[in-house]
Formats: structure tokens, C-alpha cells, sequence
């Protein structure tokens, strides 16, 4: 956290927000904006995943990179503090118990 009490995930989210609103870009958080937001990370996560199979490492890093901020973009619409709810993800993780099968995938168990 830093000295105002606001963590470093909330800041950011703070910053892309008001980006979003200073470019005119979606901030609405009714049906279709989060929809809109949504699909916006699905494009971006394909971007990812063909810049990783034609081994572009730094597009790949970069759409990485695009991944969070609209993902921290949607929190902050969502009104939902990041520093908090990654915190309580990471607990969550860390307290899973998982199982590795014969073909290298994993199961949780607990």
C-alpha cells in the first residue's frame, strides 16, 4: 500500500479509468459495457496467443500488458478494489490442493 492508504493495483485502476473517460472510451457498467470490456479482453487474449505462436516475445509481453489494463479498467467500473480482491484470489490459491495426472494436467482436489 502506498502512504494514502491506496494500494498499487487501485491506483492504477484509478489511472486507466480516467484515461478511458479523458479518450471517450467505454465506462458504462450496465449489461452492454461490461459485454463490450469483456470482449475487449478476449481480443486481447487471442492478440497474446498468436503473437506467442509466431514467437514474438515482446508483442506477446505487450499484450500481456493490454490484458491487465483492461482488466483493471473493468474493476475499476465494476467499483471493486484490486488490491483486495487480488489479495483474496491469491489466499485462495495458495490454501488449493491439486493432483497431477498421467497426461500433465492438474486437478484440484481441494
Amino acid at each position: 500500500m502506498t502512504n494514502s492508504g491506496v494500494g498499487p493495483l487501485k491506483e492504477l485502476q484509478r489511472r486507466i479509468y480516467q484515461n478511458k473517460i479523458r479518450h471517450g472510451f467505454n465506462t458504462s457498467n450496465d449489461h452492454a459495457g461490461i459485454n463490450q470490456e469483456i470482449c475487449h479482453l478476449t481480443e486481447e487474449l487471442g492478440e497474446v496467443a498468436a503473437a506467442w505462436r509466431r514467437g514474438k516475445k515482446k508483442d506477446t509481453i505487450d499484450g500481456v500488458i493490454d490484458l491487465i489494463v483492461f482488466g483493471l479498467g473493468l474493476l475499476e467500473i465494476l467499483e471493486a478494489d484490486g488490491d483486495v480482491e487480488m489479495e483474496q484470489v491469491i489466499l485462495q490459491n495458495e490454501k488449493r490442493k491439486y493432483r497431477m495426472n498421467p497426461d500433465g494436467s492438474c486437478v484440484r482436489i481441494e
